[in-house]
């Protein structure tokens, strides 16, 4: 009999010892130890400056981020300095070549905004904090992970939680109802309205990242099979599938504003272009730039936006810290506010940026959630459902070629 028990009490520990092992494999943390943890960060961050390397283009965006730096000061005395820049390629670049001469603390980027092939070059050459850090964020709980794949990859790549979703984008494109109609919804029609109206049409010129995303929407309309665009650019196997693209340029390019010799800077100088009736058609990635600028008095109150009917490119933007970041601690602080409710309702008001909001809104207390519902917007912003078209974005390795040939091709002369 007392075999028997002790048999029985072996056995009900080896129960109770896999039972509480898979908990910790579905469950790494409990709340109390996340908490626990979140306390240390929190501990640590305190006083710590952090230098947020973000493009700096925009005014409202960068009010935005001033803003939220102001929050995170007062709350957490965490200093934010905004390194304005204005192709983070460099950003990246400048990592690397710490890395190369194995600075590999005290880095001088702290916190990055990036996506695309900027993030792929840095998954690849190792130049990310990896330690799954999206997860153990506070606020990442109203992020919806399991239902939205989108948020888990970057241009097809696996972000493997090494960077925060922070906001949603989609490109779309605006004119003026006073003096168009009717406009062209597909890129067999804008060539068409292109050849018809000559002078009236640009886009911001190469590597510019509107620019690039402008030619990449060209391209997945015409492309024969859009499944090529979702693995690795292979020369001898794909470099035919960008002929309909070059074709198309061929046959625009002598009818684009100025002839296709000058091209605007970024998708803000199309909107001077616009405004000025230079030009018919502007282009955005923040849904609500037309309506913005509207507010702002830069735009006619009859603008407004539109997709081509089946759709466009949409993507999710992020905020990664290097893997040499001097203060990991800051940077994920500050990162936990800006995905906040607080600071991803007034991100998604149009009056500050008008970019739509990662969170899922169910998984909000009903008080944020009337709050998100109730939130105007702007006479020319779009809504959902005339969004939810949306169009993939090729995997970053064809970024880098299509740009390349288009300024092999079209912009060594600029």
């Amino acid at each position: 009999m007392l075999i028997n028990i002790k048999k029985n009490f072996v056995n009900l520990f080896l129960n109770l010892f896999m039972f509480f092992s898979l908990l910790l494999f579905v469950f790494p943390l409990s709340a109390y130890e996340r908490n626990d943890d979140w306390k240390d960060v929190l501990k640590e961050a305190s006083g710590q400056t952090i230098y947020f390397h973000a493009w700096g283009g925009a005014k409202n965006i960068n009010s935005y981020i001033k803003w939220a730096s102001d929050e995170v000061k007062k709350k957490y005395d965490i200093s934010v300095k905004h390194v304005k820049v204005s192709d983070t390629a460099n950003v990246v670049a400048k990592i690397l070549s710490e890395k190369n001469v194995k600075k590999n603390n005290n880095g001088t980027v702290d916190l990055v905004w990036i996506n695309g092939e900027n993030f792929s070059l840095m998954k690849t050459n190792d130049l990310l904090f990896n330690e799954k850090w999206i997860f153990s964020s506070p606020n990442s709980k109203f992020l919806d992970f399991s239902n939205n794949p989108s948020l888990l990859n970057d241009f097809g790549i696996p972000t493997d939680g090494m960077e925060m979703p922070w906001g949603v984008s989609q490109l779309n494109f605006y004119y003026d109802t006073k003096y168009i109609k009717s406009p062209p919804k597909s890129a067999l029609e804008l060539k068409n309205y292109i050849i018809r109206n000559k002078g009236r049409f640009t886009f911001p010129q190469p590597p510019d990242f509107v620019g690039t995303s402008f030619l990449k929407q060209i391209l997945i309309e015409l492309i024969s099979d859009k499944n090529f665009l979702k693995s690795n650019y292979i020369a001898n196997k794909h470099e035919r599938e960008l002929d309909p693209l070059w074709q198309w340029l061929e046959e625009v390019t002598p009818y684009l504003w100025r002839n296709g010799k000058n091209y605007p800077s970024n998708y803000l100088a199309m909107t001077e272009l616009v405004a000025e009736r230079e030009i018919d058609f502007g282009m955005a990635f923040n849904i609500a730039h037309a309506s913005n600028s509207i507010s702002e008095g830069k735009l006619s109150n009859s603008v407004r936006s539109y997709i081509h009917d089946k759709g466009t490119l949409a993507n999710v933007h992020f905020l990664a810290i290097p893997y040499n970041s001097s203060n990991k601690a800051a940077s994920r602080v500050f990162v936990d506010f800006l995905i906040s409710p607080k600071a991803q309702i007034k991100k998604q008001n149009k009056d500050f940026w008008g970019d739509p909001s990662v969170i899922s809104i169910s998984k909000l207390s009903q008080k944020w959630r009337n709050r998100f519902s109730s939130l105007p917007r702007g006479v020319a912003t779009l809504t959902n459902q005339d969004l939810k078209m949306k169009l993939e974005e090729p995997h970053p390795s064809w970024v880098k070629i299509i740009e390349d040939k288009w300024i092999k091709k079209y912009g060594a002369s600029n």
